[in-house]
């Protein structure tokens, strides 16, 4: 019988220790735990219910608990502008800052149908015509291995006949309770490869091989399309949108190109906050 030499066993047991406990932290859930804020309210100008309205629903996702306090703090400044997106209601508590979020934004309709429509009374329009409508909305794309993804909505609707729904992704690394953008995961050159490859895509997933033909499509400017750091992060790789006007007619919604992290390779840093799941 051979006997093997004590330190390889113990070599041996180490790299696999090693390994699951990096597969474990690639596949393991953050521990943080979430919660939610769902609101509905409807105000009417002097607060008559037979006059024009403005209405906010807002669903709003945060981290309420972590371990380390100073994270959780940095993560709930971030989430709050990610959502509510003004400087203002950063510093406040979720619950104050959506409070807040509220009385500006009734204030602001209150304002604008001042300027506006101040002869609302005597016109032929309909209610609706004169009223404000707002969908505020987060989820939680991806929560793992100290990343999470995370997605906001607006939907804005002024009156009129406009409305627009607006999508906006954003990447959070755990460690430091901020976002992560495109120079922290690509190297300094990847503007022009990632173009590209971003038209490319497009091209592909509409079956044709010229930008050219993408017109009749409802696409436009195409060949001048950029990278907007506006992506969601999985375990398969990054995802970026662009959101109905910014290279697309309203008719075609919001443009999905995602990428896996092979195909992001030759762009991709070395030893990236996202390094252990791209594997680079």
């Amino acid at each position: 019988m051979k006997f093997i030499p004590i330190q390889i066993c113990l070599f041996v047991m180490l790299l696999v220790t090693f390994s699951a406990c990096e597969n474990k932290k690639v596949d393991a859930p953050n521990d943080i735990v979430y919660d939610s804020i769902i609101i509905s309210k409807i105000y009417h100008l002097d607060n008559d219910s037979t006059n024009p309205s403005c209405s906010l629903k807002i669903k709003f996702v945060y981290p309420s608990q972590y371990a380390d306090s100073v994270i959780l703090d940095k993560m709930q400044k971030e989430f709050n502008y990610a959502l509510l997106e003004d400087e203002s209601y950063e510093m406040l508590s979720p619950a104050k800052a959506v409070d807040k979020y509220i009385t500006d934004y009734i204030a602001n309709y209150i304002d604008a149908a001042k300027v506006q429509f101040p002869d609302w009374v005597d016109s032929e329009e309909t209610d609706d015509f004169f009223s404000f409508y707002k969908d505020l909305s987060s989820e939680i794309l991806f929560n793992k291995g100290g990343i999470i993804s995370y997605r906001t909505s607006a939907m804005d609707y002024k009156g009129g006949a406009s409305s627009s729904t607006l999508y906006k992704n954003v990447v959070f690394d755990l460690k430091t309770g901020y976002p992560v953008t495109e120079s922290d995961i690509f190297t300094p050159d990847y503007k022009t490869v990632l173009s590209t490859m971003l038209i490319n895509k497009i091209l592909s997933q509409n079956n044709v091989s010229k930008t050219e033909d993408l017109l009749e499509s409802g696409y436009w400017g195409i060949n001048d399309i950029t990278s907007n750091n506006n992506f969601s992060i999985d375990e398969k790789g990054l995802t970026y949108i662009f959101n109905q006007n910014e290279y697309s007619a309203p008719s075609l919604g919001v443009i999905n190109v995602p990428f896996t992290y092979e195909e992001l390779r030759p762009i991709l840093k070395d030893h990236s906050p996202i390094s252990h799941l791209s594997g680079k």
